[in-house]
C-alpha cells in the first residue's frame, strides 16, 4: 500500500482522544497554503497555550493551523468541520499549531457517545438547524439543488440602489 492508502486507513480507523494540548477545534475556513483558520474554546486548552494564543482571555479565540503534508492530498477539511489541532508548538508568530486529525462524522458520533464532546459545540450545531417539521420537507428538497456547501452564502440587499434607479425613470 502507498502512503495515501495508509493515511486514509489510519484516519478511518483512528479513535481520537482530545487532550489539553490537542483539543477539538471548529474549522472556520481555509486561508490558503494549507492553512486553516480555527475557533478554539479556551476552556479546552491548557493554561500555557491559552496564555500564548489568547492574551485577552476571551472564551473563544481564533488561530491558524497547518495541514501536515501527509494529509494534503488524502483528506479534505471542510468549513464548519472539526479537527484535533496540536497547539503545543507554535510554528510561527501567526500559525498556532498543526492539524493532528480530521474528525469524520463517525468519529464525532463516537466522541459524543463517550462523553468527550464539548457541550458548547452541540449548541453551535443545533443553532442553525432549528426549523419546524413542515419545513423539513422543503429543506431536504432545497438540499438537492444546493450549490457548493463550502461556499459562504452572502446576503445581497441592494434596496437603496433599486429605489434610486426607479426614481430616475
Amino acid at each position: 500500500m502507498g502512503r495515501g492508502k495508509y493515511t486514509t486507513q489510519e484516519a478511518l480507523d483512528a479513535h481520537p482522544e482530545p487532550t489539553p494540548t490537542c483539543p477539538i477545534v471548529r474549522v472556520l475556513g481555509p486561508r490558503g497554503q494549507h492553512l486553516h483558520e480555527v475557533a478554539v474554546l479556551s476552556d479546552l486548552v491548557s493554561s500555557d497555550i491559552n496564555a500564548r494564543l489568547n492574551p485577552h482571555a476571551e472564551p473563544w479565540f481564533t488561530t491558524l493551523v497547518e495541514l501536515p503534508p501527509k494529509f494534503r492530498s488524502v483528506l479534505w477539511v471542510r468549513r464548519g468541520g472539526y479537527v484535533l489541532a496540536d497547539l503545543s508548538e507554535q510554528l510561527t508568530d501567526k500559525i498556532g499549531g498543526e492539524i493532528a486529525m480530521v474528525l469524520l462524522a463517525a468519529q464525532v458520533k463516537q466522541l459524543k457517545q463517550a462523553g468527550q464532546w464539548p457541550a458548547k459545540y452541540n449548541s453551535l450545531d443545533t443553532s442553525g438547524q432549528q426549523h419546524s417539521s413542515t419545513d423539513d420537507e422543503q429543506h431536504t428538497d432545497s438540499l438537492l439543488f444546493h450549490g457548493n456547501p463550502n461556499r459562504r452564502i452572502v446576503d445581497e440587499s441592494d434596496t437603496s440602489s433599486d429605489e434610486s434607479s426607479d426614481e430616475e425613470l
